[in-house]
């Protein structure tokens, strides 16, 4: 088995545009550029001073474009080190080591995803193989994930396409029709349900919600990021690949019902908003209330927009908590003007200053045929017992928030 810095083969024009258009970002902690954030930005952790990381950048584009090893590189380190009195957490040759890895790793992995997403290249290959590195200690998760072959444009790739994690040599394959064929499958995998744990960033004590396998912060597509800019779209193959367009992005068509988004998706979606997704479903009381034809409530990037700006203290675990709220919560109200009200107590994980709720409106349109999610904060118990006052309750106990 090869090291996971001897794979870095001969540099090629993708993987080095992609760096190359990276903006510095002093920093103070690992976390401070975040998942997406990273396909856009340079950092190292710790480096405050654009010099310092004017050196570093400088010398992983050399890496990159000129094919210079690890050893080269942390004599590299040495030297800037050196140079600008870095004081830096970790043994040297192990900080070298991450700094090098990961760039190279990530920005390899944008030049492939740009090249197998071109229109000619999507026409020959419209499936991708997911690939272990044949680590002799593997993660256990991404061993499972060897030889998973979905659709180019399914949503799963949007988190998990390599590397996913520190220190990960993961990649995807390009498969044909005739390769799939090769491989003994009639037709792509299923795509595993995507399972999430909480992690809570030890800066600002955040929680966030962490596809199970990968590491924190990784649970992202570099190239599509860069690729997709603000947009982040997943791929889209040519109607001829997709008969009936079926299980396409799911803010591609608003008229259409929209199925709920998975956790992927929606993560997707709160990164770079577009269009709208279904967010959740309601409860045949509250479909019935609000006269719909649809118990799906959808979620608009307009709303999400004013939502990010009116309420700040929301955090990327309490979206992923909504559709738990609209699906199972502990009451529901229809206000005078005819809007929806949902209560989920918080719990315990995202408990933090006197918040005791998350509180969701839900709004249906004048035509009943679709429903919107309108609002959504952490809401206080003065807030909540106002709200009640000017309601009628259709499930759950109103004295209960009285406590």
């Amino acid at each position: 088995m090869p090291d996971l810095v001897d794979a870095f083969d001969l540099p090629f024009q993708e993987a080095v545009d992609f760096f190359r258009q990276k903006a510095r970002v002093p920093t103070s902690h690992w976390t401070d550029v975040w998942r997406i954030a990273h396909s856009h930005a340079f950092m190292v952790a710790g480096a405050a001073s654009d010099a310092l990381l004017a050196d570093f950048q400088a010398s992983i584009a050399k890496a990159l474009e000129q094919g210079t090893t690890l050893a080269e590189f942390r004599r590299d380190f040495d030297t800037i080190v050196e140079k600008h009195g870095w004081s830096y957490n970790g043994a040297p040759g192990w900080r070298a080591r991450i700094i090098y890895e990961t760039n190279l790793s990530t920005a390899y992995s944008a030049g492939r995803y740009a090249q197998q997403t071109t229109p000619e290249a999507l026409k020959v290959f419209p499936y991708w193989e997911y690939v272990h590195s044949g680590s002799p200690h593997p993660r256990v998760q991404h061993l499972a994930w060897n030889g998973l072959t979905l659709r180019a444009d399914d949503p799963f790739w949007a988190s998990h396409y390599p590397p996913n994690g520190w220190h990960c040599g993961c990649r995807v394959r390009p498969v044909s029709r005739a390769g799939l064929g090769r491989m003994g499958k009639s037709g792509p995998d299923e795509a595993p349900e995507i399972e999430t744990r909480p992690w809570r960033n030890p800066k600002t004590g955040e929680v966030h919600r962490v596809p199970v396998g990968i590491d924190p912060g990784f649970d992202y597509n570099p190239g599509l990021a860069w690729k997709k800019g603000a947009k982040y779209l997943p791929v889209t193959l040519d109607d001829a690949d997709h008969p009936g367009g079926a299980d396409r992005t799911p803010a591609e068509d608003v008229n259409a019902e929209p199925a709920v988004a998975t956790p992927g998706q929606l993560a997707s979606f709160m990164a770079h908003p577009r269009g709208e997704i279904g967010l959740g479903r309601i409860a045949a009381e509250l479909q019935d209330a609000l006269n719909l034809a649809t118990d799906v409530v959808r979620l608009s990037a307009q709303s999400l927009r004013k939502e990010r700006h009116e309420h700040p203290d929301m955090t990327e675990a309490d979206y992923a908590a909504l559709p738990g709220v609209l699906e199972h919560p502990d009451l529901t109200a229809l206000q005078k003007d005819g809007r929806a009200l949902l209560l989920k107590r918080l719990p315990g994980e995202l408990r933090r200053g006197d918040a005791v709720a998350h509180l969701a409106i839900v709004k249906a349109t004048r035509e009943g045929d679709k429903a919107y999610l309108v609002s959504a904060y952490r809401a206080r118990l003065t807030s909540v017992r106002q709200k009640l006052r000017r309601g009628k309750v259709l499930t759950g106990e109103a004295k209960e928030w009285e406590r």
